[in-house]
């Protein structure tokens, strides 16, 4: 019995870390109030800035944010659907259901590397486009 109540917390712990890292990289992202009297040479350094250039980061980082976005909602979606599935289960289901918890850790780790290499492409492309 010790050993099926220790992986009761340990599931319940894995969840509320992975929770809280969902909440902890979704809320990280950068916010700038008024980008309208912002300057981008000033903070990069680089003069000669098109319109066009501008425009075209614009549109990849919007993009990017919204792949980013959209992931950690689904993530988040689907651990509150697994939760609720196994607090509502039958004993003999939960077995099941801790076969897609398993699944489901390994696909939230893909999404979130995803997600930190598409920032990371975000800002290299943002700092090196001429």
């Amino acid at each position: 019995m010790k050993s099926v109540k220790g992986k009761v917390i340990l599931i319940r712990l894995v969840s509320v870390l992975l929770m809280a890292f969902m909440v902890a990289t979704t809320l990280s992202g950068t916010v700038f109030a008024d980008d309208a009297a912002l300057d981008p040479t000033q903070f990069n350094g680089k003069g000669n800035v098109t319109e066009a250039q501008g425009s075209v980061t614009n549109i990849i980082g919007g993009i990017i944010t919204i792949a980013q976005v959209v992931g950690t909602g689904v993530a988040v979606i689907m651990l509150i659907v697994l939760a609720i599935k196994y607090i509502s289960a039958a004993p003999s289901e939960k077995a099941e259901i801790k076969k897609s918890v398993t699944i489901y850790v390994v696909g939230a780790i893909v999404l979130f590397s995803a997600s930190a290499l598409l920032g990371i492409v975000k800002n290299f492309a943002t700092s090196n486009i001429k």
